[in-house]
């Protein structure tokens, strides 16, 4: 892993080269991600779509829009994820018993027990990215991390 980050001007301001680390990382985090999840034909953006269905659905299941919130992209992208994932059997969507234009979202059997596998990799994979941070350093760069998405509109 390099050392150091070459940003794209050296006499740039700090507020530019703290969110160019932050997309580096993003990237270097789903690059590792992808690949330990590849192998069960799943990707960081389908693995927390189920996850939020997962531990989040009522008995009825959760709303479209929900999914979307927890993930802050748009209903847009999140319909063309779920339409991949109902097309492989990942997901059911049903109508609202009261107002059938409102889609509710369930996790499949097969999911579920697919989840369960991947758990103990991704949580490996998850140390790993942060085996060269102290406990410390963990919680500080959490309660940074966790002002600024606060403060942010």
């Amino acid at each position: 892993m390099d050392k150091e980050i070459e940003f794209y001007y050296k006499t740039d301001s700090e507020t530019r080269k703290i969110l160019y680390s932050l997309s580096i990382l993003w990237n270097k985090i789903t690059a590792n991600m992808d690949a330990v999840l590849s192998e069960y034909k799943l990707n960081i953006s389908k693995f927390n779509i189920l996850m939020i269905i997962k531990h989040v659905e009522k008995e009825d299941g959760i709303q479209q829009n929900e999914i979307s919130k927890r993930l802050l992209v748009t209903p847009s992208n999140i319909t063309k994820l779920l339409d991949k994932l109902e097309a492989e059997g990942m997901i059911t969507r049903n109508s609202k018993p009261n107002d059938r234009r409102v889609k509710l979202i369930k996790i499949t059997t097969q999911a579920s027990k697919l989840l369960d596998k991947v758990w103990p990799l991704y949580t490996k994979e998850s140390t790993k990215l942060t085996s060269c941070l102290s406990e410390k350093d963990i919680n500080i760069i959490e309660k940074l991390l966790e002002k600024w998405v606060l403060n942010l509109k």
